[in-house]
């Protein structure tokens, strides 16, 4: 089956990315998953979705000193931002602000795409990018301090995050229903209450990149699993064990959640083992289906809004000019 979304109606029609729309590479189905197309927007790196579906991302041959826009999913750009030299986007929950990262400067921006506003948060660490906590508040972590969490408010206010000292750096955290997850380099999650107690509720060793479900409850961890061998497991986020093994691969990254929890897409490449490429697993029954066959083990696995869709962006780096685009699977 192939799909093509039509343009929406009253846009600025200006150039467009050309669009390959290709055969999905799978029919199979597991538990309320069926693949129904892919599409493919060339010259262009999206980095999130507005609460319409709109995409938000940078169009043509370099990351570099492009300004930020929205587009359609037909690829006709809708407005710029005003904002250049971005290289990552965050749109809060509800959509009415977007963290917006400069890793080239180490610095962001909180964005407001009603009013335009720009409030320019400072330096960041180049490894982290964050997560936003609720509507209001998101998660980063400034390099002076060293290595210290912060919550940036919409309104522009900083305030500091307790959390223990950990000396080998912050890979990732995210605050949630009243605990702090905090991955370090040394492969340790750490989880500890916020209610000023600072108590740790569990740990475990071995991750290397985890995604809590939208509610909270339950939590995706990348984890060794032998030598040369990771696992996605899934296990209870609030007291930490009840394990599942979902998935095995040499390498296995980038675990995403559905919206509403219901599914977790991810990358995985195990040449000997036969299973390559990006996924979609039901949460409750553990079945699968292959999205790609390509892993795009580097590239984040973004859900739309309505959670019947995704996409991953990758830059190829080339002699003259680099070649972006943003492949986008829908499914039913």
């Amino acid at each position: 089956m192939m799909f093509l979304l039509a343009a929406a109606p009253g846009c600025d029609r200006s150039p467009s990315p050309s669009v390959t729309v290709v055969d999905p590479p799978a029919a199979g189905t597991g538990e309320n998953i069926v693949l129904a197309g892919i599409q493919r927007l060339e010259q262009f790196y999206g980095m999130g979705w507005s609460p319409q579906g709109e995409l938000i991302g940078i169009s043509g041959a370099s990351l570099v000193g492009a300004p930020l826009e929205f587009r359609n999913l037909a690829g006709d750009k809708i407005r710029d931002t005003g904002i250049k030299g971005a290289t990552g986007a965050q749109m809060a929950p509800d959509g009415k602000n977007a963290w917006v990262y400069h890793r080239y400067e180490g610095a962001a921006d909180l964005y407001n795409p009603e009013t335009g506003r720009i409030i320019r948060t400072g330096a960041q660490t180049r490894e982290f990018l964050g997560a936003w906590i609720d509507n209001k508040s998101y998660l980063a972590v400034l390099t002076e301090p060293q290595g210290r969490l912060v919550q940036f408010g919409t309104d522009g206010e900083m305030t500091p995050v307790e959390h223990e000292n950990v000396e080998s750096g912050i890979v990732k955290a995210a605050l949630k229903a009243g605990r702090l997850y905090v991955l370090s380099g040394e492969r340790e999650l750490t989880v500890t209450e916020t209610d000023g107690s600072g108590a740790r509720v569990w740990t475990r060793g071995g991750v290397s990149d985890f995604a809590l479900s939208p509610d909270g409850k339950q939590i995706a961890l990348v984890s060794a699993a032998g030598p040369d061998q990771s696992a996605l497991v899934l296990a209870d986020a609030v007291r930490g064990g009840r394990e599942k093994t979902a998935a095995r691969g040499r390498l296995l990254q980038q675990p995403s959640w559905s919206p509403d929890g219901s599914r977790i897409a991810f990358s995985v490449f195990s040449p000997d083992q036969g299973m390559t490429g990006l996924y979609v697993m039901d949460a409750d029954s553990g079945r699968m289906i292959p999205v790609s066959y390509k892993p795009n083990l580097k590239s984040v696995i973004d859900w739309s809004p309505s959670g019947t869709s995704f996409m991953v962006s990758e830059v190829l780096s080339g002699d003259i000019a680099d070649n972006m685009f943003t492949t986008i699977y829908q499914l039913k």
